[in-house]
């Protein structure tokens, strides 16, 4: 729901509720969904315990998408997330090309997804490359040092110990591995970072500002006027827990990215560079060392200006159906800092 109201959707909450004369609605349809079951709005079996095994659940809803409303079922599907959504996407958008060629050997009575393009925004993708970047964000930023040199310090000085329990996380594959790499990771790197005083996703901000269109969605009358069942609720506790007990944020999901650009889907990454949690070093540094057939030509381009309206906003480099944007002065809600982007 950050992305419906707080950056493209047809609605902005603020003080009151109004249009968004940014929205992506002005150029294409727009679907968002809850998931996993147990965040938003969203309930069911509490069976998706990784990105691997939401994938279906999630294909399923398109495709009960597509049947209920057929008109679109021809229509190009472009699939956009953020944050997490660097796990989401290239899985889910992987198992939807799996399934597109179950339908088209009989095997499935499903419509065709006619998927085009994924694009993350601020995404977590590779854990260890991005790991490797907090002590970068954190103490030599274009902003600036954020955290007192005695978290960098500290921070750096643990950095070498994570990234040996993420090499074993992904050497054993285990879940026991990959809990414990990502608890440590967590403790001794990221959460370092609360030392600074500043916002994970907005190192200009000095605190998370918590999205008011929660109160509106579990007001009664919202809820009555689109059927909700159930409170809102942004994230879940108990969904968090089961994916911590996979290890799943600690985990690659690159793998999925340079399979979806080998069967030639366009991907753009895109990310704020006044973020912290998913920064745009980290996204640079991943991006950049993908192999897939078009990682010659994608790492001999230099990034080049991004300009919008005549003016520079950031930073990009495409080659081989990747694309790289870096935004100047965005948060990891990218698309609505500054919101006039979102246009492009």
């Amino acid at each position: 729901m950050v992305g419906l109201w707080q950056e493209l959707g047809p609605c902005k909450q603020d003080a009151d509720t109004g249009t968004n004369p940014y929205s992506w609605n002005k150029y294409s349809n727009l679907l968002f969904f809850d998931q996993p079951a147990g965040v938003g709005f969203s309930f069911g079996e509490d069976n998706v315990i990784s990105s691997q095994t939401g994938a279906e659940p999630s294909y399923n809803l398109l495709v009960q998408f597509l049947t209920r409303y057929s008109k679109y079922a021809q229509a190009p599907v472009h699939f956009f997330g953020e944050s997490y959504a660097g796990h989401y996407i290239p899985v889910y958008a992987d198992f939807i090309l799996q399934q597109n060629e179950r339908v088209r050997q009989g095997i499935l009575d499903h419509p065709l997804i006619h998927l085009e393009t994924i694009g993350i925004g601020n995404g977590w993708t590779n854990p260890r490359l991005q790991m490797e970047a907090y002590p970068t964000m954190a103490c030599d930023s274009s902003y600036g040092p954020i955290a007192p040199e005695s978290t960098c310090e500290r921070m750096r000085s643990n950095l070498p110990a994570c990234l040996r329990k993420i090499d074993r996380c992904h050497e054993t594959e285990q879940n026991g591995d990959c809990s414990v790499a990502e608890s440590y990771c967590n403790t001794h790197v990221t959460s370092l970072f609360d030392e600074a005083g500043k916002s994970y996703y907005d190192v200009r901000a000095i605190t998370n500002v918590p999205p008011g269109y929660a109160s509106l969605l579990n007001s009664t009358a919202t809820k009555g006027q689109i059927g909700a069942i159930g409170a809102y609720q942004e994230c879940s506790d108990k969904v968090y827990d089961r994916f911590f007990l996979t290890g799943d944020s600690i985990r690659n999901t690159d793998g999925y990215v340079a399979n979806l650009l080998n069967r030639g889907i366009r991907v753009l990454i895109y990310a704020g560079d006044a973020d912290y949690i998913c920064s745009w070093y980290g996204n640079y540094a991943w991006t950049d060392a993908l192999e897939f057939k078009g990682q010659e030509n994608y790492q001999s381009q230099a990034m080049a200006p991004w300009i919008v309206d005549g003016v520079e906003s950031g930073q990009m480099k495409t080659g081989g159906n990747l694309t790289f944007i870096r935004v100047y002065e965005a948060g990891h809600e990218s698309l609505s800092s500054p919101i006039s982007y979102s246009i492009e």
